[in-house]
């Protein structure tokens, strides 16, 4: 009996579509996948829902389009990025200053117009700020050689190690676990003030280097002082750096 063409290549796709959100799930946290995950949901008038959630089969440019929310009183509804705001999932009470981040893990998804194609889709956001930086899925590193490793830095501003993680100032910290998360892609997706969605990537971060951080003079000083600064290695220190020095 011979198998149809169509159907094995059906089973492989979704073997592979399983893996991937597996090992995601398994670095980044218990980010949404086909399971359930304590989360919430962010209404488009700005109303939180509290509940458990998961992802439906569904994606656009390798983002998904589609999540399934079980509210706490038992309803179950199907959400589209057409529909909400944005959706999350926690794995410890939520609370209202972020500003220290250590151990606590969050995944925060917007709706956002997809890159290419416009489409609405969820978008992974890794950093807030005047600069808001998205997570590309399509361009995670996975290991081998091409995970980065990123320097030490005692800076006027800031210091980073691999022990200590990132601090700014006497009250910001992010550990290491964080910000090494965070580095495992080779390109991100990012909206600065009212710009509009450009993504960076090693190819291009020389040319738009000067209109992401050279508005700030206190960026600058830190540049003169860390000249290493500038590789795309350290584009998501550097990002969080101007978000809390750059006012």
């Amino acid at each position: 009996m011979h198998k149809n063409p169509v159907t094995i290549k059906f089973i492989f796709v979704a073997i592979f579509i399983l893996m991937m959100s597996v090992t995601s799930t398994a670095q980044y946290g218990t980010a949404p996948t086909f399971t359930l995950v304590d989360g919430y949901v962010i209404l488009s008038n700005g109303d939180t829902l509290y509940g458990q959630l998961k992802w439906r089969l569904k994606y656009v440019e390798n983002n998904p389009v589609e999540i399934i929310f079980y509210s706490e009183n038992g309803a179950t509804k199907v959400f589209n990025a057409k529909e909400i705001t944005g959706f999350g999932n926690y794995t410890k009470p939520i609370k209202e200053d972020f500003d220290t981040q250590l151990d606590f893990q969050l995944e925060h998804y917007v709706s956002m117009p997809s890159f290419k194609k416009g489409i609405p889709v969820f978008l992974n956001r890794i950093l807030k700020g005047k600069i808001n930086v998205f997570m590309n899925r399509s361009s995670m590193q996975f290991g081998g050689d091409e995970v980065v490793e990123i320097s030490e830095f005692d800076g006027i501003s800031f210091s980073f190690s691999s022990d200590e993680g990132l601090t700014i100032g006497p009250t910001y910290r992010t550990s290491y676990k964080i910000i090494e998360k965070r580095i495992r892609f080779s390109s991100y997706f990012i909206v600065k003030g009212n710009n509009n969605m450009i993504k960076v990537e090693k190819d291009n971060y020389d040319t738009i280097f000067p209109g992401l951080f050279e508005d700030c003079p206190a960026i600058c000083l830190e540049l003169e002082k860390n000249p290493d600064l500038r590789k795309f290695k350290h584009f998501m220190l550097l990002a969080e750096l101007y978000n809390q020095i750059c006012k």
